[in-house]
């Protein structure tokens, strides 16, 4: 697997007890690949015009470090993880991870 894209991921930020704010932690560059998925268009007042997601291909390095709170930074932008940060285990160790991401 060829791992062409750099992505950055964030993590961190909230709340903490108190109610202040948290900072974020940026963390990477890491290689990884990133192919779009869908796209929906919105044409009511309100919503976001575009909506994108993609599935993204992580290194175990990059992987470790990524949650399903965190969000990913790619190309300028910044997209959200929707659903759980899956390991791809080849011969009983963890090759890479996938995620999908969400654009608005």
């Amino acid at each position: 697997m060829i791992l062409n894209d750099r992505v950055t991921i964030r993590t961190g930020g909230g709340r903490d007890r108190f109610g202040d704010p948290l900072p974020y932690v940026d963390s990477g560059p890491f290689p990884a690949v990133v192919s779009p998925i869908r796209s929906s268009e919105a044409v009511q007042r309100g919503t976001p015009p575009l909506t994108a997601f993609y599935r993204l291909i992580i290194g175990s390095t990059g992987g470790n470090t990524l949650t399903s709170t965190g969000r990913v930074k790619w190309r300028g932008r910044e997209f959200a993880i929707q659903g759980d940060v899956e390991p791809w285990v080849v011969n009983g160790r963890i090759h890479h991870y996938e995620a999908t991401m969400k654009g608005n």
